[in-house]
């Protein structure tokens, strides 16, 4: 049991490494799908609770009819017999007794006496006549079919009493705890037994206990786990979950590298797919559930839909995916200048442009508020000023390339009818406009002819309504950004990044996103290759965009790794905006001529 999935584990380490050292960057995100779908298993907790009564033969049957692994808690009766039963007293499985009964713990009865009670009546009449079940007979079902398997939930039982009760099955048994120490104590008695740790959220609004949790066992090594559950909590009005998708990507990875089965619990909504579809997507190996049946058509469903996946290489021909050239060429040449924008198209790419007007109303290629960035040795007086406080001419004689390296030197601004002027020449060439500070009907007046190679960026909706107004044939993008420091999510909806962009997708959904051809999201990607916003939310936007016919665009912050632009390929993105096109368009050919599966 876990020396197989161990084997796995290392197969995928070792590729890993591989790539560590050939790339020398992040660890590649694991996919589920990478998985076997046999090897991702659902633990019916308390059996099959909500489906049959729970801890009874039944609810383990059902259980392992599906598929699952049940669970069962265990404890001792008074003549020291292991039996099934979760509660501390009888008060909720048994509510009609008289109250001197409820009161009774297991520990208090023989096993006689504890299999007399109806432990199934209470959840209807169908169930009547369910009885307390022995660690015996669990014991004697494993020894019938050697591929059937149960965690043990120990609550108040012997480790060496339950290690001997369960010689000859201890490699289909588990043994599950929320505490650490009790790890040891049963790899003492049973080596051959896996055991599982579960780390609970119950309540808490942030990491902060998970965290501490983790560092613990980090510090030894995770000593003597072989498999590890999270209770996750989701809030049902905001989305946001406890721990943080954040944690849970991380904490997957870190424990595969030290070959642990991965686990999640979403303990406060069993019911809803999505929330183990999320789970799956952050690459969680297993669930602990209420409701085992969800979990099961969720992951076929999951590994189902993978396979049919909307997929860019499928439904884009390679000179079809947009490449867009952040501030003209990007990281590669003075931005807005004459020479980046030629490189850009050379590249195959559409260049962006950022768009001021001079004191004389001439409209130009310049993106910042004022010089000092581009002119550093220049006086503290010129530095404070922007091309709106100059002339054309005044900003003409402006070297804008020397502050990137000498060979720039002598750069000059360009204004829009140079930029117009070479769209004319080169019908098949387009060009993004970002406006900064420019009247729209003048744009558009100086822009005739061109319109239809224009594609106007604004992070405002209605100025893309605004513009088509004046240049009905020219195309819109509208960019969502983020924090470019975005690594780390936030529990509180009023600062969640990704909270706040699912609001803005929203208002758009409401208008049928009238007037948008085009929109970009930000993308930041954290040191261990956790997305934000997360996979999910980027494949679903790209999904709803589909449907309306506009473009996915994402601009991948700092990042010119190509399996960044993979994955986002793989999630749907059928475009980019980059500071480093050369490296992007390079990283889209790659992605084409790959194997196929």
């Amino acid at each position: 049991m876990k020396g197989h999935y161990q084997r796995l584990i290392g197969i995928g380490c070792i590729c890993a490494a591989s790539l560590l050292r050939t790339a020398g960057a992040a660890e590649p995100v694991w996919n589920i799908r990478d998985m076997p779908i046999e090897r991702v298993s659902v633990v019916a907790h308390r059996g099959a609770g909500f489906l049959a009564p729970e801890n009874t033969l039944e609810a383990l049957e059902l259980s392992w009819g599906m598929g699952c692994i049940p669970e069962v808690d265990v404890r001792t009766t008074k003549d020291g017999h292991v039996m099934m039963f979760h509660d501390k007293d009888f008060t909720r499985i048994l509510p009609n007794a008289p109250n001197a009964v409820r009161k009774r713990r297991l520990e208090d009865l023989t096993y006689e006496e504890a299999k007399q009670l109806d432990i199934g009546a209470f959840r209807g009449p169908r169930f009547a006549g369910q009885r307390i079940v022995s660690l015996a007979e669990i014991v004697a079902a494993l020894k019938q079919d050697s591929r059937r398997s149960v965690y043990l939930d120990v609550k108040n039982v012997d480790f060496a009493v339950m290690a001997k009760a369960t010689e000859g099955v201890h490699d289909q048994v588990v043994l599950a705890t929320g505490v650490e120490a009790d790890l040891a104590r049963w790899k003492a008695v049973a080596p051959r037994s896996d055991a599982f740790l579960w780390v609970g959220t119950w309540g808490d609004t942030d990491d902060t206990k998970v965290e501490k949790r983790f560092a613990a066992l980090r510090e030894s090594s995770f000593a003597h786990i072989d498999r590890l559950q999270v209770h996750c909590h989701f809030n049902t009005n905001t989305g946001a979950m406890v721990p943080s998708d954040h944690f849970i990507r991380r904490a997957g990875l870190e424990l595969r590298r030290h070959g642990i089965e991965f686990q999640t619990m979403p303990w406060n909504v069993p019911e809803r797919s999505d929330a183990y579809v999320r789970l799956l997507d952050l690459g969680s190996a297993g669930f602990g559930t209420d409701r085992p049946d969800v979990a099961m058509q969720t992951i076929r469903e999951y590994y189902e839909r993978g396979a049919a996946d909307w997929n860019v290489r499928d439904h884009i021909p390679l000179g079809k995916v947009v490449v867009q050239a952040h501030r003209g060429a990007g990281d590669l040449a003075p931005e807005g200048s004459l020479e980046a924008f030629e490189l850009g198209w050379r590249l195959g790419c559409i260049p962006e442009a950022d768009l001021r007007q001079t004191r004389d109303g001439v409209i130009v290629s310049f993106h910042d508020a004022n010089f000092a960035r581009i002119l550093p040795d220049a006086p503290e007086e010129l530095k404070r000023k922007g091309v709106e406080d100059l002339t054309f001419e005044e900003a003409r004689q402006l070297d804008v390339g020397s502050f990137r390296d000498s060979q720039f030197k002598g750069q000059r601004m360009i204004s829009l009818a140079e930029m117009v002027q070479r769209l004319k020449a080169h019908p098949d060439r387009a060009l993004y406009i970002d406006i900064k500070k420019v009247d729209f009907r003048r744009l558009a007046a100086e822009t005739v002819g061109v319109h239809p190679q224009l594609i106007l960026a604004s992070t405002k909706h209605e100025e893309l309504k605004l513009w088509r107004q004046f240049a009905p044939r020219s195309r819109t993008l509208h960019w969502m950004g983020g924090p470019r420091n975005w690594t780390s999510p936030s529990t509180d909806p009023a600062t969640d990044p990704q909270a706040q962009l699912a609001q803005r997708l929203e208002a758009l959904r409401a208008v049928r996103f009238a007037g948008i051809d085009q929109l970009q999201i930000h993308v930041n990607t954290s040191p261990e290759g956790v997305f934000f916003p997360s996979e999910t939310f980027l494949r679903e936007t790209g999904r709803a965009l589909r449907e309306r016919g506009i473009l996915f665009q994402t601009l991948p912050w700092g990042k010119n790794d190509p399996r960044v632009f993979h994955r986002l390929l793989d999630l749907g993105c059928a475009s980019f905006a980059t500071d480093f096109p050369d490296a992007a368009m390079e990283a889209i050919r790659g992605y084409y001529q790959r194997p196929r599966d």
